[in-house]
């Protein structure tokens, strides 16, 4: 389970990355700023705002950078915090052709920080985890977090002019907004409704000429506790380059799908680890997986959750290495066994669902 929890954080992380880049096709992210060429450059501090009345700005939503034909390259770095401290950092060097991404994404627990590396470059998606490189899938980009500039974009004709300010060396104007403004965001299959916060606080630079989200920092508070969103952009056009990682360990064969027949036997699909051997014993299936025993059980964990089950309680450890399961769906319930009687060769065994 651990396993299994930890890869699901790393995806929503990732996805986080993703989330910045505005209205981009289906495609992954990437970091390790050792694969630009051009020295990148620290974000710039925001100038002091000059005067101007407070007005209704009126006209058109914001556009995202994604959006802008003149500007093929950008940085970009996003800070989410939770009452005050650091919780995910994400920094980002992105070329639009062909489309190219270095990312760096940094996950606080606890305060202390954990980093991946991220890459997508011709078409494929790297990771390292800080000991070496794998190729990963591309992720649907549907699930991404709420807050994202494309998302709050629409507010920006209801919100109020606050005055104009350099940021990122383009000229901006600053634009804020509360949550009478913010309106209701649907992605994928999340959403977010500021309406019932204690607070919730929207402002916007724009462009100048060309009127895109330059920087973004929203801010969220729910029962008494604060969350905030900080997107800025910066280095349009700067020379970034970005290199397919060396040392690239192999990807992992896909698993082998359950035949039809097995599959009407336990009344589910259960995908089949690579070079598993596999018996079946009346109305309960044996995969002889390449696994350890705790291997074995993130994948048998996984597998029954994407096929719709909920576990039920922690599972029985009958004697060392041999856990039993429960696991439910409806009015449908699996058992399951995750048992080795040779080292490195776990075994998963599933009953039919009853």
């Amino acid at each position: 389970m651990q396993k299994a929890l930890l890869r699901l954080t790393l995806l929503l992380i990732i996805l986080l990355a993703l989330a910045g880049c505005g209205d981009r096709q289906p495609t992954p992210v990437a970091a390790t700023p050792a694969a630009q060429q051009a020295t990148p450059t620290a974000a710039p501090d925001q100038e002091k705002a000059a005067p101007a009345d407070t007005q209704a700005v009126g006209g058109e939503p914001a556009l995202t950078v994604e959006q802008v034909a003149s500007i093929e390259t950008y940085r970009m770095r996003v800070d989410v915090t939770s009452e005050g401290k650091p919780s995910i950092v994400v920094e980002v060097a992105h070329v639009k052709t062909p489309l190219a991404e270095d990312d760096q994404v940094t996950l606080y627990q606890n305060d202390q920080p954990t980093t991946v590396d991220v890459r997508y470059v011709n078409d494929v998606l790297y990771l390292n985890n800080g000991e070496k490189w794998t190729v990963i899938s591309t992720f649907n980009l549907a699930e991404l977090t709420v807050v994202t500039p494309a998302g709050l974009a629409g507010a920006a004709p209801d919100m109020t002019l606050l005055g104009e300010e350099e940021i990122s060396g383009r000229k901006t104007l600053h634009l804020h907004g509360d949550k009478n403004v913010i309106p209701d965001i649907q992605t994928g299959s999340d959403s977010l409704s500021v309406k019932n916060a204690d607070d919730a606080q929207l402002d916007l630079w724009l462009d100048a000429e060309e009127r895109f989200i330059v920087k973004l920092f929203f801010s969220l508070t729910l029962e008494g506790k604060t969350f905030t969103t900080e997107f800025l952009y910066y280095d349009f056009n700067a020379p970034i380059v970005v290199e397919a990682p060396t040392n690239v360990e192999a990807a992992a064969k896909p698993p082998t799908p359950m035949p039809s027949e097995i599959v009407a036997l336990l009344g589910f699909d259960f995908p089949i680890p690579e070079g598993s051997r596999l018996s079946v014993v009346e109305r309960t299936v044996n995969i002889l997986t390449q696994f350890s025993v705790a291997e074995a059980r993130a994948y048998l964990e996984d597998a029954m959750t994407t096929a719709g089950f909920a576990q039920s309680g922690e599972p029985l450890e009958r004697t060392k290495d041999e856990f039993f399961y429960i696991f439910q769906q409806g009015d449908q319930t699996v058992t399951a066994t995750v048992f080795s009687v040779e080292a490195g060769k776990a075994t998963i065994q599933i009953g039919a669902a009853k």
